[in-house]
Formats: C-alpha cells, sequence, structure tokens
C-alpha cells in the first residue's frame, strides 16, 4: 500500500524534491543524529510505543528509533525518499507517508521526535505544527526535539530559520510542560550555529489517560 496524503503548499514542494533529487542535502548527517544516538544507548528515549518523525529526509533518525523499539511513522512530502525510507522501515515495523506534514492527522502517538524540521519550515506556519502535534500525540506523550540554529541572526532567514525552545513551546500551546533544555551534548561539529535539546510532556486529562509503560520523563 503506498501511503500517501495531500500537499496543501506545492510551492514549498518543489525545492526540496530537488535538492533530494541531486542529493544536494547538507543537513543531512548520514546518520542518526549524534545526541539522538546517545540518548538512545542511554536509555533516555522510550523503547515501547509510537513514534512520528515529520520531516524525516532520509530516514536516519525514524530508523535508529525503530530499532529501539519503537513503531516509527515517518513523514516527508518527498515522494522519491519513499524508496529511499519505506522498505528498510517496514523491516522494523514502521511506515514511511508521503505527504505535507503539517495536514497529518493520525493520532496516538506517544513521541515526536523534530530534528531540522521545525526549523526547515516558514515560521508562518509553525502554528500549523503545533496543531499537527496536538492532534497527533496522546496526553502524556513527549515532544523531543533538536533546537536548531539556536543562535543563527534571526536576519539571516532560512532555511534553517532560527528556532528556540520557546519558539517551539509556544506553538505546541498550554497543553504542554518543558521537562528539560540545554545545550546537546554531542552535536553535529560542521554546523555553524548552536544545537540543544528540549523535552515537553503533554499534560494529562483528569481522568483521562495515562503514560504507558516505557514512557518517561527523560533529560
Amino acid at each position: 500500500m503506498r501511503e500517501s496524503f495531500s500537499h496543501k503548499n506545492r510551492v514549498f514542494l518543489m525545492p526540496w524534491t530537488t535538492r533530494y533529487r541531486e542529493r544536494d542535502t547538507p543537513w543531512d548527517v548520514g546518520g542518526p543524529h549524534p545526541e539522538l544516538a546517545w540518548r538512545i544507548g542511554a536509555g533516555l528515549i522510550p523503547a515501547q510505543g509510537r513514534a512520528l518523525v515529520p520531516g524525516c529526509g532520509f530516514g536516519h533518525d525514524a530508523l535508529a528509533l525503530a530499532r529501539h523499539g519503537l513503531e516509527v511513522v515517518a513523514l516527508d512530502m518527498v515522494e522519491a525518499l519513499r524508496e529511499e525510507v519505506g522498505p528498510a522501515l517496514a523491516e522494523l515495523g514502521g511506515r514511511f507517508v508521503c505527504g505535507d506534514a503539517l495536514a497529518f492527522d493520525e493520532n496516538g502517538f506517544d513521541l515526536v521526535f523534530d530534528h531540522t524540521f521545525f526549523c526547515a519550515i516558514e515560521p508562518e506556519l509553525r502554528p500549523a505544527y503545533g496543531a499537527m502535534v496536538r492532534r497527533a500525540l496522546r496526553h502524556g506523550g513527549q515532544v523531543q526535539s533538536l533546537v536548531f540554529p539556536a543562535d543563527k541572526p534571526a536576519d539571516q532567514g532560512g532555511p534553517p530559520f532560527r528556532m528556540s525552545a520557546q519558539d517551539l513551546g509556544d506553538v505546541l500551546g498550554p497543553d504542554f510542560r518543558m521537562l528539560s533544555e540545554g545545550l546537546a551534548e554531542h552535536r553535529v561539529e560542521r554546523r555553524d550555529w548552536q544545537e540543544r535539546w528540549a523535552i515537553w510532556v503533554r499534560k494529562e486529562r483528569s481522568g483521562g489517560d495515562s503514560p504507558r509503560k516505557g514512557v518517561a520523563a527523560s533529560g
């Protein structure tokens, strides 16, 4: 089954399709982000439940989370990535879905992981990112994000556009509580701007669902 959903912004899609087709992807680190890899090895990432990785690119982070034991859904708008990511992810029990991640409307996820997706979208689209996360993530679930480029001058534009943990927290809304935020200890050396790591939890509803076993606060 070839899963896909609508592209709301095809103008936004065009440059990314070209960049991936031509392998002009300097943001790609050739494997999972080193901070994510370290956190997985240290037991700081949940090993059970469902994870959503929007803007997955070549799928390095999504595959690392799937190998860790999570049921992963990886999203990207570039159709050519289906063959790059889909088969390997399917072998690990996950799925690649092609389409506009901001329009994704599945729910019941325990973890949303962001690495260079929030910073790649136009700042005026960031509220739609928050709405997507609120649709997808269950109460008690976590958002874990690489915050990058944290110290890029805003007047330099993007992508990547400057982002802070507050920027992401603002669009997530009052339903979320920050658990931790700080410098990434294991960064991508060739990146010019600061990398940080931030974690939020979606607050429980009174009498609602509780965290699944294995989904713990980690910082």
